[in-house]
């Protein structure tokens, strides 16, 4: 089943985005996430480039002097380089405004190379954990957004972009009651930040886990890949936020 006709059944309650009106309120919705800091639970029945794409936009362009973390436990090393902005373009010193926090396991650089040999390494600050309940992990990502949050002297709102990816990872090894707890204490930092975080899992939306982690984000962002030949666009994202009762129609991602 696909990422459009699997998920949850919408309240009657719940907009949907589908005329100039609805989408002009789900940007509505979007500034006041940002602006109090939010946490998104990124889902999907997609190619796992599609998590990609979608990372690398909710981690924000170059258009203001953003701050960037990412916490890796199965992406690859490729995916990391894709989803950042070239160097040369971003506002302020790189390795000053990027950190990834790598929780690979087996533990492996992310920065060193990508997937291609001829990739050059990542010029940004690398910290590897090796964590038996993830204390560990939850004690970096608060070490680096005080950091950020020192050079930045006093985050703005949503300057600080933050991702996870993938949830999917920490699952498989650690009890769930460990990676809920892990969630609870990030998500909550973000908050303390007035951040913006995404966390990615790459199950379809209305999977049993997506589920039972749903109400514990702001709002769920599912992504689909669609075809190219019959639209301008090669995938596409729709945006679930129940506090606003708020269900946006599918967009070009």
């Amino acid at each position: 089943m696909s990422a459009g006709s699997s998920g949850r059944r919408r309240d009657d309650s719940e907009t949907d985005t589908t005329d100039t009106d609805g989408v002009t309120r789900f940007f509505d919705v979007l500034r006041e996430l940002k602006s109090d800091g939010c946490n998104l639970l990124v889902v999907g029945d997609a190619p796992r480039r599609l998590f990609t794409e979608a990372s690398g936009s909710l981690l924000g362009g170059t258009d203001e002097r953003r701050y960037r973390l990412l916490a890796i436990t199965d992406a690859s090393p490729q995916s990391v380089v894709e989803r950042l902005p070239d160097p040369e373009e971003i506002q302020g010193s790189f390795t000053e405004t990027t950190e990834v926090i790598n929780h690979a396991s087996p533990p492996r650089s992310v920065v060193e190379a990508g997937d291609r040999p001829e990739s050059p390494p990542l010029a940004i600050s690398e910290r590897r954990v090796v964590d038996p309940q993830l204390a560990g992990l939850q004690a970096e990502v608060a070490e680096s957004m005080a950091t950020f949050n020192r050079h930045a002297g006093g985050l703005g709102p949503a300057q600080l972009r933050v991702g996870v990816d993938s949830l999917g990872a920490l699952f498989e090894h650690y009890d769930r009651d460990v990676v809920r707890r892990c969630l609870e204490v990030v998500t909550g930092y973000v908050h303390d930040y007035d951040a913006m975080g995404h966390y990615v899992l790459t199950e379809p939306y209305g999977s049993d886990r997506v589920e039972r982690l749903a109400d514990e984000f702001d709002a769920v962002v599912e992504v689909r890949a669609v075809d190219s030949a019959k639209h301008d666009h090669h995938a596409e994202e729709r945006w679930h936020v129940p506090s606003h009762d708020l269900m946006t129609d599918w967009l070009p991602l």
